[in-house]
């Protein structure tokens, strides 16, 4: 469920209940497709697609603030979006995020 609030660029995705301790669910906004997830307290939004070979990280895992593709290993920081090394040698977009009244909000950019 996608709402848009007042807030202009910012969308309601989750509540932060939904949010597993080690994990990540995927919403929508759009066609944008958004990883969230949470680490040391603080909830973090990036893009769900690898910037080097353009897979999604559902299959993936999440080991503290790093967050593996399944297709090749490629490791990316979800506070930042930036790469841990090869074979990734660009970042994936970052969104910022707002947690208000239990729900997560996440501004994905045009």
């Amino acid at each position: 469920m996608e709402r848009v609030l007042a807030d202009p660029g910012f969308t309601d995705l989750a509540g932060i209940g939904e949010l597993p301790e080690k994990g990540f669910v995927v919403r929508s906004v759009g066609e944008t497709q958004v990883l969230l997830c949470r680490f040391k307290g603080e909830v973090y939004a990036v893009e769900n697609l690898c910037s080097h070979a353009f897979a999604r990280f559902d299959g993936g895992r999440l080991r503290g603030n790093r967050l593996m593709c399944p297709l090749h290993g490629a490791c990316f920081d979800v506070r930042t979006g930036e790469p841990f090394g090869p074979p990734a040698s660009r970042p994936i977009a970052s969104y910022p995020v707002k947690v208000e009244d239990g729900r997560v909000l996440v501004a994905v950019s045009a």
